[in-house]
């Protein structure tokens, strides 16, 4: 068995064989350190539905699968045409969430949930060393979601796969991937009547009217890509060699009880290289339907007036491809996320065709678009005194489409001690970015909306600081954006004149005492423009678990309790047509817990769970809405596994 660490400087080193590391996007990111541990926890088993994560809150629409709305405030940074649907950012995998296991024997991991109604949840996970140096990973996900109320059903099915290799001598490598995603939402516009619900006039909710009895959503998002680097320097021999190689590297394999000692006698020096070129390419593809039998649906009385009355089939479909060439200063040492000097510059080339829309009156395309545009890429990581470390990254796009825009992040991570050992870290965040309207902020057409608007770009700065330690960070976070565009009333995008300022207080924490673990967030967020943005005053996340070992080192059983809460608020509300929340004024929701419980019993790397969802509702207080016009789903038993399979 052979394996390479990742941790640091040591004579000798011990690896436990099945604990499995990754990492995203390129193969630098491994270099430098920017890894993740795999989530084995058993508090953390349970969080099933990728709209439900465990350190995040959505507002969803009564149903697993369907369109959510973070309740933090964010403003989008992303330059250039905009081929992300951030209403479905959890359900779409694209290349920003295919990651690369870092393994020492073929590892797989399989989840599986089954619900009331017949839901079912599956996604599974496969890598393996296919050849030396080689690695394959693939990702398979089906969520399959009825519900009691109507016209809630939701598919979602993601596939996945990448390959990546270096040569022996680590001079050259490179990492391809292909994803396919494919989203069928049936589109129900929330209930009719919310008296009917909150009241409970009618407690079968298979019953209540709906605003939408013939709408669907298809999503399809699709590409592929592949990141080659080559290493400028060659790799020196022995005492003139910039990798630190290990004595004694310890590989346990706890699934056949032995160790595998890999002995090196080569420790060498470093002396400085002449850096790496990077290239990279990519290429997607989206197609969005939303088709609506019945478009003269009262639903849609207060928006623009209807062109075709028998059938709504809005398509959009559009096509990126992104060319990028850069170099870097890493050779071939890998770092712990303490590299001393790290610096990168590069440019990048992006072309999208915006393939037009329908015309409801002559049954012709137009409005085909190609935009495309030239921009320059930076980074920097500075580590001083075995304490300080600042990082920076930005981009400036100089040509064509979006010309002038740009984003800068800044960061200073001062350790209260060093890297190695602390009592935790002062951190202070800076974002600053000029951004042009998107596309679909600027022009649409469809059935129900249309507009055309010449928007100013928006000026965004973001501000942080915080205090981090190894199991909870705190922190205070203010954005101010000049121009800001948000979606009004009447669905359209509108844009304020003036400034808009956020402030928000906030705190994670993941830690364990004794027989008890407690994981969650808290937040509270305040605006001066609540004319223009809607946030709940304070929000929170909170799971409590109670470990009961039956076992020792083999098995255990953890009741646990999760409380989701956010105050009450006017929500924004949610428009099946255009795939997006917009601002209303008529409903508030909020102020409700939804408990869920959940027992897991752990035997050795597998979790098995039951669980009982929404509690509350047995309460008959019948307010428990996530979004307006859509109520949480009343109570429903689960069961799960999550089981890690090695070899």
């Amino acid at each position: 068995m052979t394996a390479r660490t990742l941790l640091p400087e040591n004579d000798s080193i011990n690896v436990d064989s099945t604990f499995v590391k990754y990492f995203y996007d390129k193969l630098e990111n491994q270099q430098l350190g920017n890894i993740h541990n795999w989530d084995t926890t058993t508090l953390g088993a349970s969080f099933f539905d990728p709209a439900d994560p465990q350190f995040q809150s959505y507002h969803t629409l009564s149903n697993a699968g369907h369109a959510h709305k973070n309740l933090e405030f964010s403003f989008p940074t992303t330059l250039g045409f905009n081929d992300k649907l951030t209403n479905f950012s959890q359900y779409v995998k694209t290349k920003e969430h295919i990651f690369y296991p870092i393994i020492y024997q073929p590892f797989t991991n399989l989840n599986y949930m089954m619900g009331s109604k017949k839901e079912q949840h599956f996604h599974a996970t496969f890598c393996r060393e296919l050849l030396p140096r080689f690695y394959l990973t693939m990702y398979f996900n089906v969520d399959d979601v009825p519900s009691v109320y109507k016209r809630s059903y939701a598919q979602n099915i993601n596939f996945w796969i990448n390959l990546r290799w270096n040569t022996k001598n680590q001079r050259y490598g490179f990492n391809t991937y292909y994803f396919t995603n494919k989203i069928l939402n049936y589109e129900s516009g929330g209930i009719t009547y919310d008296a009917i619900f909150t009241d409970n006039i009618e407690s079968d909710k298979s019953l209540y009217e709906v605003n939408l009895t013939n709408a669907t959503n298809l999503i399809k998002v699709d590409g592929f890509g592949i990141n080659q680097h080559f290493v400028l320097s060659k790799k020196a021999q022995k005492n003139n060699c910039d990798i630190v190689e290990y004595d004694t590297l310890i590989v346990n394999d706890t699934i056949k009880g032995s160790i595998d000692t890999i002995i090196n006698k080569n420790k060498t020096k470093r002396k400085i290289g002449l850096g790496r070129i990077n290239y990279s390419f990519d290429y997607q593809r989206n197609r969005y339907i939303y088709e609506d039998a019945n478009p003269t649906s009262a639903f849609y009385t207060p928006f623009d007036s209807v062109i075709n009355k028998s059938l709504t089939f809005d398509s959009l479909s559009f096509n990126t491809i992104k060319n990028a060439i850069s170099w870097n200063s890493l050779s071939y040492r890998e770092y712990s996320n303490d590299i001393p000097f790290y610096i990168s510059f590069g440019v990048e080339h992006n072309y999208t065709q915006h393939k037009g829309y329908n015309d409801y009156i002559t049954n012709q395309r137009f409005g085909d678009k190609k935009y495309s545009n030239l921009r320059a890429t930076a980074g920097i990581v500075i580590n001083l005194f075995k304490s300080t470390r600042i990082t920076g990254n930005g981009e400036l796009i100089f040509s064509d489409y979006h010309a002038g825009d740009f984003r800068i992040n800044g960061q200073w991570k001062q350790f209260l001690g060093t890297y190695k050992k602390n009592i935790g870290a002062l951190v202070f965040d800076i974002n600053i970015a000029r951004k042009s309207p998107d596309w679909f902020e600027t022009y649409y057409y469809s059935n129900n909306f249309r507009w055309e608007n010449d928007f100013s770009p928006a000026s965004y700065m973001m501000l942080k600081g915080s205090y981090e330690f190894r199991w909870f960070n705190v922190g205070i976070k203010n954005s101010t954006i000049d121009h800001y565009i948000y979606f009004g009333e009447n669905a359209k995008p509108i844009q304020h004149t003036g400034t808009v300022n956020v402030s928000s207080l906030y705190a994670n924490f993941d830690f364990k005492i004794k027989v008890f673990e407690i994981s969650g967030i808290l937040s509270m967020q305040k605006t001066a423009n609540e004319d223009v943005i809607h946030l709940p005053l304070f929000y929170g996340k909170v799971k409590l678990g109670w470990n009961i070992n039956l076992v020792k080192n083999i098995s255990s059983l953890q009741p646990s309790f999760v409380i989701n809460y956010f105050t009450e608020y006017y929500a924004d509300a949610y428009m099946p047509a255009l795939r997006t929340y917009h601002l209303q004024n008529e409903v508030k929701i909020g102020n409700f817990p939804f408990v869920d419980f959940f027992l897991t019993f752990k035997l050795k790397r597998s979790n098995i769970f039951l669980g009982i969802t929404n509690i509350y509702s047995f309460s008959r207080d019948n307010r428990y809405f996530s979004t307006p016009h859509y109520p949480v789903r009343d109570y429903k038993l689960i069961f799960g596994i999550n089981w890690r399979l090695y070899k």
